[in-house]
């Protein structure tokens, strides 16, 4: 049989190790009681801590997605640089690219071009096919 460890007091990203509970899950790994830096508990399993799997209850994704969300928000206003309707500038360190975003009746385009030119032509095609009544107009081009 193998000795498990006592991982009490131990953290592991946001995560600290309170106790060990008498539960385990499918694969017969022990499942702690622990607490995160924001104060909320959770129960996970000694795989999941030792592979970095649970870094925190869930606050860091939650904190990852609202930037983001801020980020692309900040983008669209910050982006009418372009001067055109539904085409966004979005510098990067990487690479400064145009975003073509159109939405009509539920159904979305977005794609993104290394000119302007092209997220021009491509908004205007991709319009033309919305007005023509082509089913499939926010296909990729």
């Amino acid at each position: 049989m193998v000795k498990s460890v006592d991982l009490s007091g131990q953290s592991f990203g946001r995560v600290t190790v309170v106790e060990k509970t008498s539960k385990r899950d499918k694969k017969g790994n022990v499942i702690w009681h622990c607490v995160c830096s924001c104060g909320n508990e959770k129960l996970i399993s000694t795989r999941r801590l030792k592979s970095n799997k649970n870094i925190s209850c869930g606050c860091y994704r939650r904190e990852k997605v609202r930037e983001s969300v801020t980020n692309i928000s900040k983008a669209r206003i910050d982006n009418e640089s372009s001067g055109i309707r539904n085409i966004y500038y979005l510098p990067t360190k990487v690479l400064a690219c145009y975003r073509v975003m159109i939405s009509r009746k539920g159904k979305k385009y977005s794609q993104f071009f290394p000119t302007l030119q092209e997220a021009e032509r491509a908004k205007e095609y991709v319009l033309s096919r919305y007005k023509k009544g082509i089913s499939n107009w926010n296909a990729k081009i």
